[in-house]
């Protein structure tokens, strides 16, 4: 996992997360310049609501990407 900061918040959430979902979560990321799913790099991450907002690079072509984790993907994980 290349990341960067995360609150402390969000990393108590992330790691709530199986190692196996959090890769899928990362690798399935929208990029508006790439029109397609692709992989977040270098990504901070920091809690809204329950939440976990992850922002960083897109792994294709550098544009900004976002991927909002909601609560309830969090919770579905540790089952």
């Amino acid at each position: 996992m290349n990341t960067g900061q995360f609150t402390t918040r969000a990393t108590l959430l992330w790691a709530t997360i199986p190692q196996e979902a959090r890769e899928q979560i990362l690798a399935n990321v929208f990029c508006g310049i790439c029109r397609d799913s692709v992989q977040i790099v270098k990504f901070t991450g920091e809690e809204d609501k329950g939440d976990v907002i992850l922002k960083g690079p897109c792994a294709a072509c550098g544009h900004t990407v976002v991927r909002v984790v909601e609560k309830s993907e969090t919770d579905a994980s540790r089952n």
